[in-house]
């Protein structure tokens, strides 16, 4: 299994947080984001890690990996230099389609989750099939930005609306994928259509309607990075969970 980090957005809807910066290098606890990522990947065994990012930021991508000990890491860059250039994320999977050779794991570079992804993982085995890491917000007024999904009891999904107007669940999808050889390669099915090329949750919801996909909930704690608020929000909860666990 390989991993594939999206990292090559421009995060317009937090400037000026990230006029100068890319979104995954925005620090939380004196440690980036694409940090948090990382460890969780890490603890996956995987065969390499792919860091998909853009042109205008993948110099600070070039300095943060040089500064890590990471092995199998490499960056992907795209050829954009701003928002208007952008390939969106399912079309910037598309250039990666040649090098997945086997299962992948994707993590969206903007998501935040205190859960270990080991039992995430050991449900895909047993499944062999698509799975998207799932979070239950509480909310149903929230849900409208986000993907919406309803599972069965054995964790299928019989429902995946991305941004729904009306939501019926308050499961929402975080940007957390497994994906077999075989599901993967059918971004370019997708996009032949004419289908969304940015969002994932949109390939995702059209995924449904073809071929099995389950959803594991993920405990703990989550923060789709993508406002300000959410940003402080984050940064508050795992500054202050650090500083509880200082020792006197």
């Amino acid at each position: 299994m390989i991993g594939i980090i999206l990292a090559g957005g421009y995060g317009t809807r937090l400037y000026p947080l990230t006029k100068r910066i890319a979104k995954p290098l925005l620090e939380i606890s004196d440690k980036p984001i694409i940090d948090y990522i990382m460890e969780k990947l890490v603890e996956l065994d995987l065969e390499k890690i792919l860091v998909a990012v853009n042109e205008r930021f993948k110099y600070q991508f070039h300095e943060w990996l040089e500064n890590r000990d990471y092995l199998g890491v490499e960056l992907r860059v795209e050829p954009s230099r701003d928002e208007g250039e952008k390939l969106g994320a399912i079309r910037g999977l598309s250039r990666l389609l040649d090098e997945v050779k086997d299962d992948c794991v994707i993590v969206a570079g903007d998501n935040l989750f205190t859960s270990s992804l080991i039992g995430f993982k050991e449900f895909y085995l047993k499944k062999r099939a698509p799975v998207i890491g799932l979070h239950d917000i509480g909310d149903l007024n929230k849900v409208r930005s986000l993907s919406m999904a309803e599972v069965d009891q054995e964790g299928r999904i019989t429902r995946f609306i991305e941004k729904p107007e009306k939501p019926t669940s308050t499961l929402v999808g975080i940007g957390v994928y497994m994906l077999p050889e075989r599901s993967f390669k059918r971004i370019n099915e997708y996009l032949e259509e004419g289908n969304n090329p940015d969002s994932p949750g949109f390939f995702i919801q059209w995924l449904c309607s073809r071929e099995p996909v389950y959803g594991y909930i993920l405990e703990g704690h989550w923060w789709d990075i993508g406002t300000p608020e959410a940003y402080y929000e984050a940064k508050r909860f795992l500054e202050g969970a650090r500083n509880l666990s200082k020792p006197l």
